[in-house]
């Protein structure tokens, strides 16, 4: 019989699995012939999408802003396709 499974798990599986392998590839790719690892990115990472609101608000006492950036490197799309696989499974 099937369990139940919800959106949320699927969710906490995929954003656990990006961020942990996306820690692990960015670490690796700082050593001497695992560069690739960063799919020719910078720092690691290479920035799929950027979205950038500096600032929204600037007053003498308060400023406000948003960034958003989604980055990836070879190991968060691991991580990505892990954690589908995992929600799968189990």
């Amino acid at each position: 019989m099937r369990r139940n499974r919800s959106l949320k798990t699927l969710f906490v599986f995929v954003f656990t699995g990006a961020v942990v392998c996306g820690i692990l590839g960015e670490i690796l790719s700082q050593f001497k012939g695992m560069e690739w690892i960063a799919l020719g990115g910078v720092n690691g990472y290479r920035e799929l999408f950027s979205l950038n609101y500096n600032p929204l608000i600037d007053t003498n006492f308060l400023r406000f802003g948003l960034n958003l950036a989604i980055r990836v490197n070879l190991g968060s799309v691991v991580g990505i396709i892990s954690g589908v696989l995992l929600y799968f499974v189990t």
